[in-house]
């Protein structure tokens, strides 16, 4: 069962980089600024991680 959370766990982590980076990329790609692109993507990158966690401790209790 520790593989199975473990696997759940990475696989949060992996979809929140990837919205975090296109977030990013599109806010850059859109003509913003660097340090505005950056900024976006880490905030969605914290909250696509924040509402995975979430879902995952919802839909897989102790």
């Amino acid at each position: 069962m520790q593989q199975h959370r473990s696997l759940l766990f990475i696989l949060v982590i992996q979809a929140a980089v990837i919205v975090g980076l296109l977030a990013g990329i599109i806010q850059f790609a859109d003509g913003g600024q660097l340090m505005g692109a950056i900024k976006y993507g880490g905030v969605a990158f914290a909250g696509a991680m924040g509402l995975g966690i979430s879902t995952v401790t919802w839909l897989k209790p102790s």
